[in-house]
């Protein structure tokens, strides 16, 4: 189906069948416990259990079908959304509205929704209780229906182009930003929104990190095993306006995306060879990966293949160097991914149970401060057979 999708209109959006939406309901309501109903704000979660993200708010209760109500665009929202989109007139009123009986336990998303949002939700709905629905929520949205799997693959298709353009354009005293602009170019004309989602507080995230030789380990606040130094104070990390230079690795981590789900890579480029000592720890990099994804079949944990991952870096010389220099690790080496980029489930030491059907991004990467980072990525789907590479760009160091 995406393959036709792609060939039509690749520009063109998809929106999500009711069927899709039906299920996703469904699996929360099972899930509730003792809440009497999860009320959403949030855009991307929204979205997954409305096929909207709108202005606005979705509210399912444990029994009973969920209410969409919508500020703006209400019109979009009606047109987007499989399910019935009401107006949202007045916060005052909304306990009468969603029909929410008094002293009920209603699930919000805590994890990001501000403060502001939460006083006006508690004084509308008078003795409600409040507790966190998020953790069911990214369990429920890492494990991917077909529809959703099909997205990914578009995306990592868009990717894959993205990825091939990067030696028709770099060159030696370019700005990093410059080919990251570049590379965005390409993937946009053939269908890639433009924007990523990251479910961190203070957290803006570009497309992509290219950076390259001694800039690439340059730390930032991102959750991520590099940073780089951005563009101002305000984004201080990713590409630069720093020159990509000869016989160093040029490194190319980003995202492709489409219909809002995303595909996660990252290859090594240079112009000219870089020094063999970068090259072993490349060839490292990529051991670790494939390590990992022979082991990460339902029923493993993130815990287990963090650790194997450690062990893997320790047995081949790389400890110091793999996930930052000592001090400065990430602490983790692969991630879910779907409508935002740190989904569930983490590699990490997290005791996320690997199931069918889950997108992660695998990424060792080992940081030499003075030098640069080299390391792979690739995006996986999971299945009972074992993993199954999404991302299928050529894996050796891409010398220009």
């Amino acid at each position: 189906m995406m393959a036709d999708v792609a060939e039509a209109d690749r520009m063109e959006y998809v929106l999500h069948p009711k069927s899709e939406v039906d299920c996703r309901i469904k699996r929360l309501q099972s899930q509730m416990g003792e809440m009497d109903g999860a009320l959403l704000f949030q855009a991307v979660d929204m979205c997954y259990f409305s096929g909207t993200a709108q202005d606005g708010l979705v509210y399912i209760p444990k029994d009973g079908e969920p209410l969409v109500m919508m500020k703006r665009s209400l019109d979009r929202a009606q047109e987007e959304s499989p399910l019935e989109v009401l107006p949202l007139r007045n916060m005052r009123t909304l306990k009468s509205d969603l029909g929410i009986p008094d002293s009920a336990i209603i699930g919000l998303e805590m994890d990001v929704l501000p403060c502001s949002f939460y006083f006006r939700v508690n004084k509308a709905l008078g003795n409600a209780t409040f507790i966190d629905v998020a953790e069911k929520i990214k369990h429920i949205r890492s494990v991917k229906s077909e529809f959703e799997i099909g997205l990914v693959k578009e995306a990592a298709r868009i990717l894959e182009a993205g990825f091939s353009s990067v030696p028709d354009y770099i060159h030696e005293g370019m700005t990093e930003v410059d080919l990251m602009c570049r590379m965005e170019s390409e993937m946009r004309s053939i269908g890639h929104q433009g924007s990523l989602r990251f479910r961190r507080f203070n957290s803006i995230v570009p497309l992509g990190h290219i950076m390259s030789g001694a800039s690439a380990a340059i730390p930032s606040f991102l959750a991520s095993p590099t940073g780089g130094k951005g563009t101002s104070l305000v984004f201080p990390h990713g590409p630069s306006f720093g020159k990509i230079k000869r016989n160093e690795p040029v490194f190319v981590d980003t995202v492709g995306i489409f219909n809002g789900y995303i595909a996660d890579a990252t290859r090594i480029f240079s112009l000219g060879k870089i020094a063999a000592e970068l090259e072993d720890a490349y060839q490292a990099a990529c051991h670790i990966e494939e390590a990992i994804a022979r082991e990460m079949k339902p029923g493993r944990t993130g815990r287990e293949l963090f650790e194997l991952s450690l062990a893997e870096g320790e047995r081949l010389g790389y400890k110091d160097f793999l996930g930052g220099p000592v001090g400065s690790k990430c602490g983790f080496v692969g991630h879910g991914v779907g409508l935002e980029l740190d989904e569930y489930p983490v590699f990490a030491p997290l005791d996320h149970e690997i199931l069918d059907n889950m997108t992660i991004a695998v990424e060792p990467k080992m940081i030499y401060p003075d030098k640069g980072v080299l390391g792979i990525e690739d995006t996986y789907l999971t299945t009972s057979s074992g993993a199954k590479r999404l991302t299928n760009m050529p894996r050796e160091i891409w010398q220009v």
